[in-house]
């Protein structure tokens, strides 16, 4: 089968990024969030409910799960994978569930950045190298590397809202009423993940408003035919989120976040912007290029960019409110994940004008972002935290968003020393992984105790590291690392000599 360069490209991009994640991911689930996820997933599986009160200690938790239905639903056939694998192996299904659970993000991430990809092809045009540049800015560059690693709904919210935009950009009028079909279905699956992805809604409306009388002559039913294809699947959606509402809370309208928002606008946006600790142009410098693309953008393509601007600024305001804006013990601002490949492709319009000129800074903008990622997914993130109240206590929690002495982007680098250290006391890592072949928990305990005995806080945070220190066979823990960094290798050279010919038009354009 003979494939044309985009198909050949698409191709090794999304292999490059997901053997990429793949050789980076944990291999188990450790954040809280998505352990109940995790947990209504074994429940639907195992016992065919909702209810988690089997999961935990009397009323210490809710017996339903608050976040949305949608990564339960998506993890189903990788944890029924994860029970053959049990099988095949002889490994405990605890095990071998949450390992292939945890694979997830690995294969959405890897996703999002083809999406990328694609998006600075067929939507903008752009040359092979410039949007080849632009996926290696989100996917290694951002927070997005790190979150490949865990089991939170973030990444695939950020996969669905950008398919959405990719199909209601599309400019071939043939393909309108079923790209609007499939634009509302996916729009539809980000409210499945999480419900904030409604604040999106008004943007998709308004670029069909303002784009729909452009299109072949379309008259004012036309345009009302449009808004039905593509809020239908919307409607659908949102029907399964209502009753998923009521079987928890027999309220259709209660899901479990209506407290959370508060008068904190300010101190979020500050706090997501500019704070030492969570601002996203810290932790991702690139975004500041695509910050300084938008007004060729509008110039290029003012509906697109509308769009674009709509979705950042419309999730910046929600989440500045939150009480939360933070996203707990997390990586980067969390919540903002969403918007960094919106944030990301509009820097592509500053490269196409001036390769001499931006070609450099962008570079060392993505080596600089590629270095502050590395601690990100080497060690777990909320290592750091545990350390700082240990030290600190109450105060910690200020010192991490607030203080520059104290930010995680500092921090997480010595947390880094200290794991690669570890690995030196044998003893004490035996410990750790005799702890962890128990399923011991730490839940309650001193952040002192998790750090002297949680093994996932003590050991550079790679599945293939961790099956090693579990005893297992090479060709099970060396061996599809060794693959693994093949194909990264092999994948980047290929991509580096195909995008380095001359433009050739997307058959989009």
């Amino acid at each position: 089968m003979n494939l044309s360069l985009e198909q050949r490209l698409s191709w090794l991009v999304f292999l490059f990024f997901l053997s990429v994640y793949l050789l980076t991911s944990q291999g188990s689930i450790q954040s809280s969030d998505g352990k109940i996820m995790y947990f209504l997933t074994q429940a639907v599986i195992e016992h065919h409910q909702f209810n988690l009160s089997d999961y935990f200690d009397g009323s210490t938790v809710e017996r339903f799960s608050k976040y949305g239905l949608g990564m339960s639903v998506l993890a189903i056939p990788f944890y029924v994978a994860g029970l053959g694998l049990s099988k095949v192996l002889g490994i405990d299904p605890v095990f071998t569930t949450t390992f292939c659970v945890s694979l997830i993000n690995a294969w959405v991430t890897a996703l999002s950045c083809l999406m990328v990809f694609r998006f600075g092809r067929d939507r903008f045009n752009f040359r092979y190298r410039t949007a080849w540049v632009l996926s290696l800015a989100f996917g290694l560059s951002t927070p997005a590397w790190v979150y490949s690693e865990d089991f939170m709904s973030e990444p695939a919210t950020t996969l669905v809202l950008l398919c959405a935009a990719y199909l209601i950009t599309d400019p071939r009028p043939a393909l309108k009423n079923q790209n609007l079909l499939w634009a509302g279905i996916f729009l539809g699956l980000g409210l499945l993940f999480r419900a904030s992805t409604a604040i999106a809604l008004p943007g998709f409306l308004l670029y069909l408003a303002l784009t729909g009388g452009h299109r072949g002559g379309e008259k004012y039913c036309d345009l009302l035919a449009d808004l039905a294809r593509f809020t239908l699947p919307l409607l659908l959606f949102l029907c399964v989120i209502f009753f998923y509402n009521f079987v928890r809370y027999q309220n259709i309208f209660v899901s479990g976040y209506e407290k959370g928002f508060g008068p904190w606008l300010f101190k979020g946006l500050y706090g997501i912007l500019f704070s030492p600790g969570k601002s996203m142009f810290l932790y991702a410098p690139v975004l500041m290029l695509g910050c300084a693309g938008i007004p060729g953008f509008f110039r290029s393509r003012p509906g697109s960019a509308l769009l674009f601007v709509w979705i950042i600024l419309a999730h910046l305001m929600l989440f500045s409110c939150w009480h939360s804006w933070f996203g707990g013990l997390s990586w980067g601002p969390r919540l903002m994940l969403v918007t960094f490949p919106f944030l990301v492709l509009p820097a592509g319009f500053l490269l196409e004008s001036n390769p001499r000129v931006f070609n450099t800074p962008v570079a060392y903008l993505i080596a600089l972002g590629i270095l502050i990622q590395i601690p990100g997914v080497t060690v777990n993130m909320a290592r750091y935290y545990y350390f700082m109240k240990a030290e600190y206590g109450e105060k910690a929690h200020d010192l991490i968003l607030y203080s520059a002495p104290h930010t995680p982007l500092l921090g997480q680098f010595g947390m880094m020393g200290q794991v690669i250290r570890n690995l030196g006391d044998r003893k004490g890592m035996e410990e750790r992984v005799a702890i962890a072949k128990q399923q011991g928990r730490f839940t309650g305990m001193d952040p002192a105790t998790v750090l002297k005995k949680g093994l996932a806080v003590n050991a550079p945070n790679f599945w293939w590291l961790y099956l090693y220190l579990f005893g297992y066979p090479f060709i099970m823990a060396g061996l599809p690392p060794l693959v693994l960094l093949s194909t990264v290798w092999i994948c980047g050279y290929k991509i580096n000599i195909l995008t380095g010919e001359p433009h050739r038009p997307s058959p989009d354009s």
